[in-house]
């Protein structure tokens, strides 16, 4: 059995750990309905830049674009993989990583890897395979829009040079505090819901034109949301690891108190019977 003194260290220790997770579940906490509130307040903006490119689409009728029209077999493909800056989060940054190569295997031809978040590029780093072509960090926590038109720029840059063919994106949905799902969207060729479709509404200019100049706000905006709903599901996330990590500590330390009260009631024991034994050796002695 492990001595008093070892058990009172380890309990101050796992105490001390305690006191960091709690605060850490409390900040996330703080975070994360930051977050929501940010991701609800920008949802009708996204919401209308879809509209704009579904507008923009449906003014070419029947025009062929490249933002529009697949390639046909796939030569490049962008594959942004949307992660934390930080750990502490439970599996969530190891999920979309592991999404992101299961992808991969699956894309054919030349694969550009884009990293956002430092867990990301580290991971991607160790793997060599396929090389990062373009990492950006210190936005997870706070992304702002142009973060996500930085992002979006390069990528354009890409498809309109014609280096790459398809433009995919592994990110994080968030479904509820408790839950968040890894997803695959394609970014570009363009692929609008039938919801987004604004039904009769005229555009000017019209067509390709309005295409070429919506179609940069829209990835821009797009990025932006899928940073905003990754920051929230990350804090979500860290939330739900902290208050395990309070949880085990809080069982850790009443198992180990239990250990201590019986080291420390053997202890008290002992020392009776040795007190007893004294003074019954000195009875006997006087006798």
């Amino acid at each position: 059995m492990q001595s008093i003194q070892q058990l009172k260290t380890r309990i101050a220790a796992i105490e001390s750990t305690r006191q960091i997770t709690q605060s850490m579940r409390l900040v996330s906490t703080a975070k994360v309905q930051r977050c929501r509130a940010r991701m609800n307040v920008a949802t009708p903006f996204l919401e209308e830049s879809r509209r704009l490119v579904a507008a923009a689409v449906q003014s070419l009728e029947g025009e062929q674009h490249p933002y529009l029209t697949p390639k046909g077999e796939s030569k490049a493909t962008a594959v942004v993989v949307v992660n934390g800056d930080r750990g502490l989060c439970g599996g969530y940054n190891v999920n979309v990583v592991r999404k992101a190569y299961q992808l991969m295997k699956t894309l054919p031809g030349e694969i550009r890897l884009v990293t956002v978040g430092a867990k990301a590029r580290d991971y991607c780093r160790r793997r060599k395979r396929p090389a990062i072509a373009a990492s950006f960090t210190g936005v997870s926590e706070t992304p702002m829009f142009d973060d996500g038109a930085k992002i979006a720029r390069l990528l354009l840059e890409w498809y309109d040079a014609g280096e790459v063919d398809e433009i995919l994106v592994v990110s994080t949905q968030f479904v509820s505090m408790l839950s968040q799902q890894v997803r695959v969207q394609r970014l570009l060729p363009l692929e609008l819901p039938e919801e987004c479709k604004p039904g009769m509404m005229r555009c000017e200019p019209a067509g390709a034109t309005l295409l070429n100049r919506a179609v940069p706000f829209y990835t821009a905006s797009f990025l932006y949301g899928v940073l905003l709903e990754a920051a929230t599901c990350e804090q979500s996330a860290r939330i739900a690891s902290m208050d395990n990590a309070v949880k085990n500590s809080d069982e850790m330390m009443a198992s180990l108190q239990l250990l201590y009260h019986q080291a420390r009631q053997g202890t008290i024991t002992q020392e009776i019977n040795e007190i007893v034994a004294g003074a019954n050796a000195v009875n006997q002695e006087g006798e």
